[in-house]
């Protein structure tokens, strides 16, 4: 058994993704992925994920401090985005590639990917966006149309999972969780809750048409008619009014609609699973990239188009209650201050119309303790 910390797959796909999948070595122009011609779906990697300090003590063990813990090693903070040839070398020189060197190095490359990335967005030229079908499938690509309610898009690159992804996701369709059957597209600012398993075609000039059965746009509510809830004071405490706990509802309640939804992280509660955002996963994995605003901008969109099922009794909502479309959303600081994020939400809101409003969102810096409905049942607990 291997006794090496290393990169969780989601690690490796954000530090791949921050560094645009080009090796961060000072001058060096190498890609790191493409197609291979051993099969429609095959593909060439030559990038990998490497330790900044090593992932684990011994001989040829460059750059390793033993005070970090296992979290330490396995952060993305520890990885940098090489080619092969680069990543052997900064293991053959410690002196020269020190730590401080390679997070030096590091900072730079996904800064000029960037500006790179800005200055398109700035001028106009066509830019990547994000598609995601499930969980667990996230790609860059073009929406084609819709006919007969199917969407079909392009697919240029996959950000998370790959070909064998998508084609188990859809053998497996039957057996997936409802909650997880949708799609969700950035350039829409919508999504769709599946239909039937999607298909996906090689296309013989590159990349590959993805068709989604989708059902028709999920129902929203007026603004005005959402439910009351307690009132949540800018401070993030319950309010009280003559002594009475303060309530909220209709157009005053949508703000804190929002926020609460968002700041909900996904599996934090043992009896609603599946419901919550991975908000706090993202800005962990992504912050200062670019990237960033477009991986949130799916989970809003996810929140505000794809219904919920309820499993205590199957209601069917979609988490938002009425927002119809989404805008852009953008991160209005670099860290969070005592844990929550300000944001600026761009939405369409049914009944209100264009709806711009600025709010926070709470990201747990640990992981949230996820409670089991037995240890709910034993008694009293202090949550982790």
């Amino acid at each position: 058994m291997s006794n090496r910390d290393e990169f969780s797959a989601k690690t490796k796909a954000a530090v791949a993704l921050r560094a645009n999948h080009h090796c961060s070595f000072r001058n060096c122009p190498q890609p790191t992925s493409g197609p291979s011609d051993e099969s429609p779906e095959a593909v060439n990697m030559i990038g990998k994920a490497a330790h900044i300090h090593a992932a684990a003590s011994g001989r040829g063990a460059r750059r390793y401090l033993a005070s970090m813990t296992r979290k330490q090693r396995t952060d993305i903070s520890n990885a940098i985005w090489l080619c092969a040839t680069h990543a052997d070398l900064i293991d053959r020189d410690e002196v020269t590639y020190s730590a401080d060197v390679l997070r030096a190095m590091k900072a730079e490359h996904e800064k000029k990917c960037g500006e790179r990335l800005s200055y398109a967005l700035s001028v106009g030229e066509p830019s990547p966006d994000l598609i995601a079908i499930g969980p667990d499938i996230v790609f860059v690509g073009k929406f084609l149309g819709v006919e007969s309610e199917v969407w079909s898009f392009h697919l240029e690159s996959f950000i998370e999972g790959d070909v064998h992804t998508l084609i188990t996701f859809a053998d497996r369709y039957d057996e997936t969780t409802t909650n997880d059957r949708y799609v969700l597209v950035n350039e829409l600012g919508d999504g769709r809750a599946l239909r039937a398993k999607p298909s996906v075609t090689r296309e013989t000039t590159g990349g590959y048409t993805v068709r989604c059965p989708v059902f028709p746009s999920a129902a929203r509510i007026p603004a005005a008619d959402i439910p009351k809830s307690w009132a949540l004071s800018d401070s993030h405490d319950l309010m009280t009014n003559n002594g009475n706990w303060a309530m909220v509802s209709g157009v005053d309640a949508l703000p804190q609609q929002v926020k609460t939804c968002l700041s909900h992280q996904i599996g934090e509660s043992p009896l609603y699973r599946d419901f919550g955002t991975r908000f706090a996963e993202y800005y962990n994995l992504l912050a200062g990239s670019l990237w960033l605003d477009r991986y949130l901008k799916l989970e809003v969109i996810r929140q505000a188009a794809i219904p919920y099922i309820a499993p205590t009794n199957n209601q069917q909502y979609t988490p938002f209650l009425c927002i119809e479309r989404v805008f852009g959303i953008k991160i209005l600081a670099d860290t969070p201050t005592k844990n929550w994020l300000p944001i600026s939400v761009d939405l369409s809101v049914k009944g209100l119309g264009r709806w711009q409003y600025d709010l926070s969102v709470f990201i747990p810096l640990e992981p949230i303790r996820r409670w089991s409905f037995d240890e709910l049942l034993a008694g009293p607990f202090v949550r982790g």
